[in-house]
């Protein structure tokens, strides 16, 4: 069983290309052939009668847009992009799938883990659960800090050393110089889960650096389909009431962490709500800008887990081969 379908035929170029560079990561080789696309459609069309030029003029343009679209995921995303097209232009070849690279390709696999039309072995249950518990969250923290270009904290859970949300609270208090944990939680704590209902809080540190930040900003972590409805200032003061004694005096924002590769009809209809969208294009960048924030000596959590990433991706692959 191949881990990649044929692409459909009413496919568009941003799905083309993801069966490109998902057929490049599961090959041996680590490429894919643009002109694999023209068979995989004509084997499909076959009902229809052919036309050579009709098709020729159709591949010609088809090929256009697919370089058009890889072209602007290597613009966007700079170092963060692991693919490049041969000298040739006939392969999409994976040229590095660890560091920075391992960014992009888990918001690849995610977005191709649930109703995908092309990915025909996507993780299995378990491998999936742990990645959206643990390896997004890794991922959405580093992109938040990146984002703001200063510190990030992990809220989601469980978090490390099994801290409580009132302590996890205070840490964010502490540490940005605003606001004080409510102890014990207001009475609409109930309402949420574990983790607030927040999974990343991060800052924009204020010109000189001291407090009160620039900015304050709530992130959450939208792995799957149901992304739209899950953003943080629709929660925010709930939040506040349930968890903050003081409030935070500093312009608070939020952000949503997406693994898919959204339009602009997309960003036109949910940025306003969300505060900010970070999606494929911008995601692996910003969280690749975080990195270096942490290794600079930034307060950024998770990044000396980043390496956890890479490790989920290859054992994803492990899985899909035994299957193939």
């Amino acid at each position: 069983m191949p881990a990649v379908n044929a692409p459909p035929l009413d496919a568009d170029v941003v799905t083309l290309v993801d069966w490109l560079e998902l057929t490049a990561f599961h090959s041996n080789m680590r490429r894919a052939r643009i002109d694999e696309i023209d068979g995989a459609l004509k084997i499909l069309d076959q009902e229809k009668a052919s036309d050579t030029g009709i098709e020729d003029a159709a591949s010609e343009d088809r090929r256009s847009q697919i370089e058009r679209e890889i072209d602007l995921r290597r613009d966007q995303l700079g170092d963060s992009y692991p693919f490049d097209l041969s000298d040739d232009g006939e392969e999409l070849q994976l040229i590095k799938d660890r560091g920075p690279s391992s960014f992009y390709l888990t918001c690849l696999i995610f977005s191709h883990a649930s109703k995908s039309p092309i990915l025909a072995t996507p993780p299995k249950a378990r491998l999936l659960a742990r990645g959206r518990r643990r390896e997004f969250q890794i991922l959405a923290t580093l992109a938040v800090a990146g984002h703001l270009n200063g510190p990030a904290l992990s809220f989601g859970w469980p978090r490390a050393g099994g801290t409580s949300i009132v302590q996890a609270i205070r840490r964010a208090c502490e540490l940005s110089g605003v606001g004080k944990e409510r102890d014990p939680p207001g009475p609409v704590a109930s309402k949420f889960a574990k983790d607030g209902g927040m999974d990343v809080i991060g800052w924009r540190p204020a010109v000189n650096g001291a407090p009160p930040p620039a900015e304050i900003c709530f992130g959450q972590a939208a792995s799957g389909h149901g992304w739209r409805e899950k953003d943080a200032p629709s929660v925010l003061e709930d939040f506040y009431e349930s968890f903050y004694l003081d409030r935070p005096q500093a312009q608070a924002t939020g952000v949503t962490i997406v693994p898919f590769r959204l339009s602009d009809a997309d960003y036109q209809m949910h940025n306003r709500r969300h505060g900010h969208i970070l999606d494929r294009l911008r995601t692996p960048r910003a969280a690749m800008d975080g990195l270096r924030l942490h290794i600079s000596g930034a307060q950024v959590d998770e990044g000396n887990r980043a390496a956890a990433l890479a490790i989920w991706l290859g054992r994803y692959r492990s899985q899909a081969s035994k299957v193939a």
